[in-house]
């Protein structure tokens, strides 16, 4: 069986980059942990997390989720 080849300088993103990169994507969806969880195809605690870590550019408030239409703590990235 074969390994699976890498290449060189390439760096598996992490759940705090992918999921940056799913916010600024859907700029102006909010949503829940579970709901980032199914699209990143994540486990919610990472997801969590990483969410804690999200810097400025990201706002994290009580609302309804986009995605479940659930009232629950939801995150969004800001406008540009």
């Amino acid at each position: 069986m074969a390994l699976p080849s890498f290449t060189p300088g390439a760096a598996m993103k992490t759940i705090q980059d992918r999921l940056t990169l799913l916010l600024r994507a859907y700029r102006t969806i909010r949503f829940c942990d579970a709901c980032l969880a199914l699209k990143m195809g994540a486990f919610p605690r990472e997801v969590r997390e990483a969410v804690v870590m999200v810097g400025d550019g990201f706002q994290i408030s009580s609302g309804r989720c986009s995605e479940c239409l659930q009232d629950r703590t939801v995150v969004r990235a800001l406008a540009a």
